[in-house]
């Protein structure tokens, strides 16, 4: 485990004080027990999930589409499953099939950090088989340091395009893992998709 500034770096093993054995064999009954886990799950996330309540929404949470709030850290106040040592900022979009969302930014000084597409219940699109996501590694830098990312259904042509899945709206999702000094608030607008098939 590599240490943070002047902290020392350690390792770290863990292990039973007593072994376990194995699982139990599997049987009809824990199987179908593990299948109801799974179903309850699922609905849990989804079809039993109440709507977002405006009045609790965090301060980094944007109801404007396209538009994004300053990026903030979590507050166990809050709720959720946030990190104290993350900052966040969100914002449904909305873009048409001839459009496409261009947010220009900065990637501050981080562990790590991402924009990722979301739907409504805040699972993550199809990052197996399609570009949903961004993190600062992947991103290709303008030469002042900017970063622009663009959102739209089909490939513009242009770097950093992340692929809305023909999904007209969802939610575009920030995360800065242990950021270093102010982060610069993302700032998005709709153009024609042409014009940047154009350029």
């Amino acid at each position: 485990m590599r240490g943070r500034g002047s902290e020392p770096e350690g390792s770290f093993t863990v292990e039973p004080l007593e072994d376990p054995g194995p699982p139990p064999t599997p049987s009809d009954a824990s199987i179908a027990a593990g299948i109801r886990r799974v179903a309850n799950y699922f609905r849990a996330a989804t079809l039993d999930m109440p709507p977002l309540d405006p009045a609790k929404q965090p301060p980094w949470a944007s109801r404007t589409p396209n538009e994004f709030k300053a990026p903030m850290k979590w507050q166990p106040a809050e709720g959720g499953f946030g990190a104290v040592d993350n900052a966040y900022s969100m914002a449904p979009y909305l873009v048409m099939p001839d459009q496409a969302l261009v947010i220009s930014g900065r990637w501050p000084k981080a562990r790590f950090a991402n924009a990722v597409l979301w739907n409504r219940f805040m699972q993550t699109y199809d990052y197996a088989h399609r570009q949903v996501s961004l993190n600062r590694k992947q991103t290709k830098l303008e030469r002042d340091g900017s970063f622009r990312i663009v959102i739209a259904h089909s490939d513009p042509g242009v770097p950093n395009w992340i692929d809305a899945e023909g999904r007209m709206s969802g939610l575009v999702f920030w995360r800065f893992q242990l950021p270093e000094g102010e982060i610069v608030t993302p700032v998005g607008k709709v153009v024609p998709l042409a014009s940047l098939r154009m350029a």
